[in-house]
């Protein structure tokens, strides 16, 4: 088979399943691994989608679509998330969730302006409508989670607390920071940036994987996180 576009998300796909698998049968089932299995099983299926629209050749729009519908998603949870293990979620943060719900409602409206632009083994591009506003979008959220992590990870005072929310700030810092760097540094890959960041996630997905593992009432001696 000569061609090898999205086989790299294949591999990526069928590694973050593995990990969903592990969680499922060994993780504890609190309300904050809930949501952060929630996160790896939305980057596990963006790399099947990528997967299908680059290996399989599925490029048309409704596929395309379903891949952002995945990936919009995952800011805002991850910010949900964070928010919940920080002890700081209240009521009104569900409206975290309406700039992605606008951009899940508006797309299906403008379907024909969406395509794949290129196809690598490692990404893809993508062309697709208010580019600039939905990235503004996307990063945003990441940003506030990253802050907040950084300084519940400063204030903490129990250790084990302490290595935990390490664990899982490294996770947002060694993603997404060498990501925002390559997209601001090569402009030539801002239409792949998203592509580009899922790529990476396998490494957020790596460290979620260890920060479920890890918080566990018997871990924390019954410490609720």
């Amino acid at each position: 088979m000569e061609n090898f576009d999205g086989i790299v998300s294949l591999l990526i796909a069928c590694i973050e399943l593995l990990f969903i698998i592990n969680l499922l049968i060994f993780a504890e089932k609190n309300p904050v691994n809930k949501l952060v299995l929630g996160t790896i099983s939305l980057l596990f299926g963006y790399q099947f989608l990528e997967f299908l629209i680059c290996f399989v050749g599925l490029k048309q729009q409704i596929v395309i679509y379903l891949a952002f519908f995945d990936i919009t998603l995952l800011p805002p949870l991850g910010l949900y998330t964070v928010l919940k293990y920080s002890d700081k979620l209240k009521s009104y943060h569900k409206y975290i969730f309406i700039p992605a719900l606008f951009f899940i409602v508006y797309y299906p409206f403008v379907l024909d302006k969406f395509a794949v632009t290129k196809c690598t083994v490692l990404y893809v591009s993508y062309h697709y409508p208010l580019g600039p506003f939905y990235a503004t979008f996307y990063y945003l959220p990441i940003i506030g989670s990253m802050i907040m992590l950084n300084k519940k990870w400063g204030s903490e005072t129990d250790k084990k607390i302490k290595a935990l929310t390490r664990t899982y700030l490294f996770g947002y810092l060694f993603t997404f920071l060498p990501s925002m760097i390559i997209a601001i540094f090569f402009p030539v890959f801002v239409t792949a940036v998203e592509s580009l960041l899922c790529k990476m996630a396998f490494i957020f997905a790596l460290f979620l994987t260890l920060f479920v593992l890890k918080n566990n009432s018997k871990h924390l001696e019954n410490k609720n996180v």
